[in-house]
């Protein structure tokens, strides 16, 4: 009877504390490199590109909205990590930026699964 109890109790146990570590987020993360597009003008600086200013306004709102958790620059490529349902989501939020509409920006959407959770302040 011992013996059952211990197995069923290590069962159990397994059970839940694995279970904590694999359950699935109801998010994932997308990494957006922004690169310029056909419309950018080469001979001006970035304030000075039509719908730049709206641009940075809206990612200002989808900070706020949290569904950016990270953004950045390395050479001349834009990065925005994205927390989204799917990748659609990611699509939409992207799409409706003026400045991707208008080709001051290109984009493309990969998904990211992070093997270290870390934190970036």
């Amino acid at each position: 009877m011992k013996i059952i109890c211990l197995i069923l109790y290590t069962t159990l146990y397994s059970m839940v504390v694995f279970s904590q570590d694999t359950a699935k987020a109801d998010y994932d993360y997308f990494i957006v490199p922004y690169t310029i597009g056909d419309n950018w003008d080469t001979t001006k600086q970035a304030y000075e590109q039509p719908y730049f200013k709206e641009h940075s306004t809206y990612l200002s709102e989808l900070r706020k909205a949290k569904k950016i958790e990270v953004g950045g620059r390395y050479g001349d490529t834009g990065m925005i990590l994205f927390k989204a349902r799917d990748e659609e989501e990611v699509r939409a939020s992207v799409t409706d930026d003026i400045a991707i509409k208008n080709d001051l920006f290109k984009v493309e959407i990969f998904r990211f699964d992070p093997f270290y959770n870390g934190c970036v302040e």
